[in-house]
């Protein structure tokens, strides 16, 4: 692609040594990948900055340079392109770059603090139930029909690698696309370039705020998202942000918004909610009339993404009788409000929990679906949100009878204080708490005082492999170590 048309979408502040009609093969980031006739984008990062590595990039090859600092030398050989931000113009240089994918397919991005992974994996299964081979970007793995793609631990990949995927996407024939868009993601212009259709808002809760600092920083990054959808926005309107964000987006844009919940002020609403092991029955209140919705996921909370996925399918074109064909019969989630099929006198439920939010949500389904006493294992991560460690402490002691908190990717910090913070807030509800440095001894000991007809329910882990320690990454799978604390047992 020449130069000249790669760079059109630019707000260009300055060009050095102007080759427009150089050909550029390949846009990069990383100097390391820098060669022949590539134009390298220097962005500020955490870590380290790109611009100190501009003279690697040009000595591999770099026919051009995007930056936005004063350089102290040019190369007469390479064109410099100076603009205001160079992560910003990374997204739309890389959407370029690709041909604009996404523009050639239905795009939604799901946002909030808790549901985004359910969302996607719903929607995923309702449009292809409808014939309609669809991808999947989000933070289990990304997915382009079938076909997995490591997403390289990152819920929303930087812009260079979203708009590579949405190019693969398209070229393997996918006609739509949902994608999880991160807090981070949208903070750091990762979605720059991507055409979005359809926004969804699931709701806001206290998360992330070791990197937002507040939460009005964090409500600011999710709403970026909705201001450039073309067709609806899908906001949840129980949620005190939700509602927010309705009015902000009433004054700032035109694009129509569609509310759902269970208070009746919402365009679609939930009612009639009878829940047990196998799944959600409820009654869809809609526009058009109600409807009789099986939702084969259990939980209040999925029946929420299940109303913000059917309202896209419908705006979508999507017929009701395949919508609740495909709601009914809908697979389980990796992680996410997962039954386990174990070989015990208790049941276990697996949950990506690790909010106090959507500890509580779930604490309070499981509540609802199964009689006996709730036996929670779960812990907080290390280097994060060290505010929501006690609140979910409390969560934990008033919804469950039991708590073992133990550890959940500690990071360069002690454990032992992380769980201390943790159980400072258990013990302000309950006496009926035990802690458990080891998170595989943790949910062994859980297990250990499950009687028949309890349920274990290990929160946090969700669909996650790892550990991650202060000095090195541990494999982690929570299936495998439940089934060996039965094992053990036995």
């Amino acid at each position: 692609m020449k130069l000249e048309e790669l760079i059109q979408d630019l707000d260009v502040l300055e060009i050095k040594n102007d080759k427009p009609e150089y050909e550029i093969n390949r846009v990069v980031y990383n100097s390391k990948e820098a060669d022949k006739g590539s134009l390298f984008v220097a962005i500020v990062g955490y870590v380290t900055d790109g611009h100190k590595y501009i003279k690697s990039a040009v000595d591999q090859g770099a026919a051009a340079v995007v930056h936005q600092q004063d350089l102290e030398v040019y190369d007469q050989n390479v064109t410099y392109i100076k603009v205001a931000d160079s992560r910003f113009a990374l997204g739309l240089l890389a959407s370029r770059f690709y041909g604009k994918p996404s523009e050639s397919m239905m795009v939604t991005g799901i946002t909030g603090t808790n549901g985004k992974t359910s969302l996607t994996y719903m929607l995923k299964h309702i449009f292809e139930t409808n014939g309609e081979k669809s991808g999947l970007i989000g933070t289990i793995q990304n997915l382009v029909g079938d076909e997995v793609i490591d997403n390289r631990g990152r819920t929303t990949p930087e812009s260079l690698e979203v708009q590579e995927i949405i190019k693969e996407m398209k070229d393997a024939d996918c006609s739509h696309l949902f994608m999880e868009v991160s807090s981070h993601g949208l903070a750091l212009d990762r979605v720059n370039g991507v055409d979005f259709d359809y926004g969804i808002f699931t709701n806001l809760t206290q998360d992330h705020l070791d990197y937002h600092k507040s939460f009005q920083n964090y409500f600011d990054a999710k709403a970026k998202l909705f201001y450039h959808v073309k067709k609806a926005n899908i906001i949840n309107g129980d949620d005190q942000w939700g509602q927010i964000l309705c009015e902000i987006l009433e004054q700032k844009t035109d694009t129509p918004i569609i509310t759902y919940g269970k208070k009746q002020t919402n365009d679609y609403v939930a009612c009639d909610l009878a829940l047990d092991v196998t799944g959600t029955t409820f009654t869809l209140i809609t526009p058009d009339g109600e409807e009789e919705i099986f939702l084969s996921i259990p939980g209040e909370v999925m029946v929420y993404n299940a109303m913000a996925a059917i309202i896209n399918a419908i705006e979508a074109g999507v017929p009701m009788a395949v919508i609740k064909k495909a709601m009914a019969s809908m697979p389980g989630v990796e992680g996410r409000m997962e039954h386990l099929d174990v070989d015990a006198l208790f049941d276990v439920v697996i949950d990506y929990a690790h909010s106090p939010d959507s500890l509580e949500k779930l604490l309070k389904s499981v509540r609802e679906i199964f009689n006996g006493r709730i036996v929670l294992v779960f812990g907080c991560n290390g280097d994060r949100d060290r505010e929501k460690r006690p609140i979910m402490g409390r969560i934990a002691g008033e919804f469950a009878d039991v708590v073992v908190v133990t550890s959940d990717n500690p990071a360069s910090e002690n454990p032992m204080d992380i769980i201390a913070a943790v159980a400072a807030g258990v013990k302000e509800k309950t006496d009926h708490y035990h802690t458990v440095e080891k998170r595989e001894e943790g949910v062994y000991f859980g297990a250990s005082l499950c009687q028949p007809g309890d349920v274990l329910v290990l929160a946090g882990k969700g669909h996650e492999k790892q550990e991650i320690m202060k000095d090195e990454t541990l494999y982690y799978n929570e299936w495998d170590t439940v089934r060996e604390a039965i094992s053990r047992l036995k």
